[in-house]
C-alpha cells in the first residue's frame, strides 16, 4: 500500500509544470514589440498626414511652399514632397529614442517628453514664420508642423494606463 502512495505521488508531481524554466520556450514580453510596431505606425502616420497637407496646399491648391534656403539668404528653394517625408521621418525617430530614454530614466518619461517635444514644436514654428516667401506659405507649412507636432506629441507615447505612463 505504501509503495503504491509512493507511486501515485511521484505520478502526480511528474504531471505539475515544472517550475525550472525551458530554454526553449521564450518568456519575452510581447508588449515592448507592440509598443515599437505602434510607433512606428504613428511616425507613419504623421508622415502620411504631412504629405495629403503638402499636397492639398501645394500642387492641389497651388500655394507657393518655398522657403528661403537659410536665415539671410537671398534665394529660396521649393518645399517637396521628399523634404516633408525625410523631416517628418527623422523628427519621429529622434522623438521615440528621446522618449525611450526618458522612460528608461524616470516613470515620468511620457509626461516629461510631452513637454520637451511641444517646446520644440513650439521653437519649430519659426521656420515657417521667418523663411516662408508667402503668407499663404507661412500658414500651410506652420499647419504642416502643427499637425506634425500634434500627431507625434499626442499618439507617439501611447496612452496613459492606471499607474503608468506611456
Amino acid at each position: 500500500m505504501i509503495s503504491s502512495v509512493v507511486g501515485m505521488t511521484h505520478h502526480t508531481t511528474a504531471r505539475q509544470p515544472s517550475t525550472v524554466s525551458d530554454p526553449t520556450r521564450t518568456t519575452a514580453d510581447p508588449r515592448p514589440q507592440a509598443q515599437r510596431s505602434r510607433r512606428a505606425l504613428v511616425i507613419a502616420g504623421a508622415t502620411a498626414a504631412a504629405v495629403l497637407l503638402w499636397l492639398v496646399a501645394g500642387p492641389v491648391l497651388g500655394t507657393d511652399l518655398q522657403v528661403l534656403e537659410g536665415p539671410g539668404a537671398r534665394s529660396a528653394a521649393p518645399v517637396t514632397a521628399g523634404a516633408v517625408i525625410t523631416s517628418t521621418v527623422v523628427a519621429g525617430l529622434l522623438g521615440w529614442s528621446l522618449l525611450a530614454v526618458l522612460q528608461r530614466l524616470t516613470s515620468r518619461g511620457a509626461t516629461i517628453w510631452r513637454w520637451v517635444a511641444s517646446l520644440v514644436a513650439l521653437l519649430s514654428l519659426c521656420g515657417p514664420l521667418t523663411l516662408a516667401q508667402s503668407s499663404g506659405g507661412t500658414v500651410a507649412l506652420a499647419l504642416l508642423h502643427v499637425l506634425v507636432a500634434g500627431i507625434l506629441i499626442l499618439a507617439l507615447p501611447g496612452r496613459s494606463r492606471a499607474g503608468a505612463t506611456g
